[in-house]
C-alpha cells in the first residue's frame, strides 16, 4: 500500500475513535439539548446505539482477518498459522458483517432483549485497548 492509503485509513480510524469522546459532552451553552430530550422521552438512545453498532460491524467485519492472523500466529508453523488465521478471519468477518447488516435493518426492534449486542466489540474499538500517545520527552 502507498503511504497515502495508510494516512487515509489512519485518519478514518482516528475520526471514528475520537467521535465517541465528543458525543458525551453536554452543550456548551448550558441549555438542555432538545434532541437528547426527545430521544430520551421515546427511548431512542438504545435503538441508535444498535444502528451505530450494526454500521460498525458491517463496515469493519474485514478487521477480523488481521486480528485472527495476529492471534493464531506461531513462529514454529508460519505457513499453517497464516492459512488458519486467514480462514478463521474470513469466517468471523463474514459473520460480523452479516450481524452488522441484521442490526442495521432491525435497529428499531428491541431484539435481542433490550437492544443487547449480538457480538462482542472488536478489540480495535474497545476503550481499554486504545493506545496512549507517546510520552513527550523534555528537551
Amino acid at each position: 500500500m502507498t503511504v497515502t492509503r495508510w494516512l487515509v485509513i489512519a485518519g478514518c480510524l482516528l475520526m471514528a475513535g475520537g467521535s465517541a469522546g465528543w458525543a458525551d459532552h453536554p452543550p456548551a451553552s448550558g441549555q438542555p439539548d432538545r434532541v437528547d430530550e426527545v430521544m430520551g422521552r421515546y427511548n431512542l438512545h438504545p435503538a441508535f446505539a444498535k444502528l451505530g453498532r450494526g454500521l460498525s460491524n458491517a463496515l469493519g467485519g474485514w478487521l477480523e482477518i488481521p486480528l485472527n492472523l495476529d492471534q493464531r500466529y506461531s513462529a514454529s508453523d508460519t505457513a499453517g498459522s497464516l492459512f488458519t488465521g486467514v480462514a478463521y478471519g474470513l469466517f468471523k468477518g463474514l459473520v460480523r458483517t452479516g450481524v452488522g447488516a441484521y442490526e442495521m435493518v432491525t435497529f428499531f426492534l428491541p431484539y435481542p432483549e433490550g437492544f443487547a449486542p449480538i457480538l462482542p466489540t472488536l478489540p480495535y474499538f474497545q476503550q481499554e485497548t486504545k493506545q496512549r500517545p507517546f510520552p513527550r520527552t523534555s528537551e
